[in-house]
């Protein structure tokens, strides 16, 4: 029992600085997103895409690890859960006082991210309704009122900017 004990928080001590590498990213994402520069938010998304690949391989391997857990403790292993693991360690500080750091920093991390995640997401937003915005006006420019040019006796009606436009757009 105790070397799965110890596989579980060296896994979840890798998940951790996984978790750590995926907030330096999405906090690098940022400044991408308010410059509007494409090519570097398309590399921060694949470098961040790699990290979340090899968080859930981390992710199954503890699942695995847990389910070990459980069969040894004859707990149901679906349902079985790091707090659950820490409860039964109660007699063990050397395995639970590692656990229950480990699960802080891992639920501080996570929030920090989830933090990051939504700043980026309503800067994305924001950027989206700038362009259809930009879009809208080009638009309108394109689709100017006809004003009334007279010339001699003639009125010749017309009308400002040019009729065809370059956005085909649903409104």
């Amino acid at each position: 029992m105790a070397s799965l004990i110890e596989t579980l928080i060296t896994t979840l001590e890798e998940e951790s600085e996984l978790y750590e590498a995926l907030t330096k990213e999405s906090m690098a994402k940022t400044p991408a997103i308010v410059a509007n520069d494409l090519a570097k938010l398309t590399e921060a998304n694949t470098r961040e895409q790699a990290i979340v690949d090899k968080i859930t391989a981390v992710s199954h391997r503890r699942d695995n690890i847990l389910t070990e857990i459980a069969t040894v403790l004859s707990k149901d292993a679906k349902t079985i859960t790091v707090s659950e693991v820490i409860q039964t360690m109660g007699k063990q500080p050397e395995f639970q006082h590692p656990l229950i750091d480990i699960k802080s920093r891992l639920l501080k991390q996570v929030e920090t991210l989830r933090q990051i995640s939504i700043h980026n997401r309503d800067l994305l937003q924001e950027s989206l309704e700038m362009t259809e915005y930009s879009i809208n006006l080009i638009q309108s420019l394109n689709q100017a009122p006809e004003t009334a040019n007279y010339s001699g006796a003639n009125y010749n009606g017309s009308t400002l900017g040019n009729s065809n436009s370059s956005f085909d757009t649903k409104q």
